[in-house]
């Protein structure tokens, strides 16, 4: 009897002595270790090869003891929150580990089958209730538990996978148990009479994300414009921070271009209540319609015990199209008289890429008196429209001047989309006559004609008086000279 005494402490002695070690946080993991990445049998390519354990030796936010002490995943309100704590014993591409859980058989598992798979980085974490600190890969899941779950303990598997500086893929599986004792008994029958009243879960308020405000670069946005948005996030949980956020950006792409390097921000942590701002450059297309346009942004992100949520937002701006017209001078006479009644009209020719509304004109000149404003309308982009009206000439007034010439102004009004008003102003110029003008220059031409008449018939009774007179001189010469010969 003593010796099987002795032989029972000597073999427990023994496997003391050889039973494997837990992984501190603030211990490597011995290069003996078989490369999780490896077959099975095969020994690791290099010495820096890395290898993933799971710290047993550290009690992290969400477990009420470490690994070694017999850590069990925590069951309440219908969910189980599970904590696995991973450590590396050399360096990961991205310090980044893709973390997945293998729920085993869907026919009897206790858990609502989903996709249990997230992104962990490298973070230095406080432990055992804040008198230390580890840097870990904490990957932390809350499972959400079925209404028919039976009692029960249940595998889970963590699945770890990384790529190591050298390229080689790293892959480490770990097995937590989880106890399910809100559940059915197994071994009972179901009473078909008597439903089974489940316990109301309850209610779990997800910290919320939200878009503050936004601000642009420029006050007036003009198609054409290079503007940078700086978009504000506030987190409007007072409770809850928020981990692992990215911030994805959309704006509409026939009028938008992004300039940004990425349309992606990520955030490491927005604490509870507090906010962030995320900026981004657009280039915005020259043709872009005058309007609002929305910049819709997507949030991804996790509370403090890995729970993954989505939220969205939208943040608008306003593109303005600048005016573009063109008005032809004002078609008038450049002559009028008192009295007269003259159509006048006005043209303009819309060169922008914007409709422009309620067009019309004003004449404003002394002399002229027109029936009202001329009214062109509306006008679409790339077209051309006219309009005329009626004015009524009068003497003027200013200057101590009846007559003469007169300079008046046209000044055209039109709007925007906005309904906001713009001026633009020209001169011109008509000589305005007396009603009598006409008649005056027709007596003046006729009293010339009866004097060139009087001339002409004077000069031809002065020619017809000579030839008589010569004749008259001829005839008496004749007449001496006749007589001279009879008196010989």
């Amino acid at each position: 009897m003593k010796l099987k005494k002795k032989l029972v402490i000597v073999i427990t002695a023994v496997c003391l002595v050889f039973r494997p070690m837990p992984l501190h946080a603030d211990q490597s993991i011995p290069e003996t270790a078989q490369d999780a990445s490896q077959p099975a049998g095969q020994e690791p390519a290099g010495n820096n090869a890395v290898r993933l354990a799971l710290d047993s030796q550290n009690c992290y936010d969400g477990m009420d003891k470490p690994y070694s002490q017999g850590y069990v995943p925590r069951v309440e309100g219908g969910s189980v929150y599970l904590v696995a704590p991973i450590l590396s014993s050399g360096t990961v591409k991205d310090q980044c580990l893709r973390v997945s859980l293998d729920l085993g058989d869907t026919q009897n598992t206790p858990f609502v089958v989903k996709n249990y798979e997230k992104n962990i980085r490298l973070q230095q974490v406080s432990v055992n209730g804040g008198s230390g600190t580890a840097e870990c890969y904490v990957a932390a899941f809350s499972l959400e538990l079925s209404a028919e779950r039976c009692n029960g303990s249940y595998p889970v598997v963590v699945k770890a996978n990384a790529e190591g500086e050298t390229g080689n893929e790293v892959t480490q599986e770990f097995t937590i148990y989880v106890n399910i004792t809100d559940g059915k008994d197994p071994n009972a029958g179901a009473l078909a009479d008597e439903p089974v009243q489940e316990p109301e879960a309850p209610p779990v308020f997800a910290p919320k994300v939200m878009v503050q405000s936004c601000q642009f670069s420029k006050p007036d946005i003009q198609a054409g414009d290079e503007v940078t948005a700086d978009i504000t996030l506030v987190n409007t949980s007072r409770t809850q921070a928020i981990r692992n956020m990215t911030v994805t950006v959309t704006a509409p792409a026939e009028q938008f271009t992004l300039m940004s390097q990425s349309d992606t921000v990520y955030i490491d942590a927005l604490a509870a209540g507090g906010t962030v701002t995320v900026s981004y450059q657009f280039q915005i297309n020259a043709a872009a319609p005058q309007g609002q346009y929305d910049l819709e942004l997507a949030m991804d992100y996790a509370d403090t015990k890995g729970n993954s949520y989505t939220a969205g937002g939208k943040a608008r701006v306003s593109v303005e199209q600048l005016l573009s017209l063109q008005f032809d001078p004002l078609v008038i006479p450049a002559q009028v008289e008192v009295a007269d009644v003259i159509e006048v009209s006005a043209q303009v020719m819309n060169l922008g890429r914007s409709k422009v509304y309620n067009v019309r004109a004003v004449i404003e000149a002394d002399g002229l008196t027109p029936q009202g404003t001329i009214f062109i309308g509306d006008v679409e982009p790339g077209t051309m429209a006219s309009a005329g009206t009626q004015v009524t000439v009068s003497s003027m007034s200013e200057d101590g001047r009846l007559y003469g010439a007169t300079e008046g102004t046209v000044t055209f009004y039109y709007e925007d989309d906005a309904g906001r008003e713009q001026t633009e102003s020209m001169t011109f110029v008509t000589s305005i006559q007396s009603p009598f003008s006409g008649d005056t220059q027709v007596q003046e031409e006729e009293k010339g004609q009866w004097w060139i008449i009087m001339a002409v018939i004077g000069g031809v009774l002065g020619a017809f008086a000579a030839l008589i007179i010569v004749r008259k001189v001829r005839r008496r010469q004749q007449d001496e000279t006749v007589e001279e010969i009879l008196e010989a």
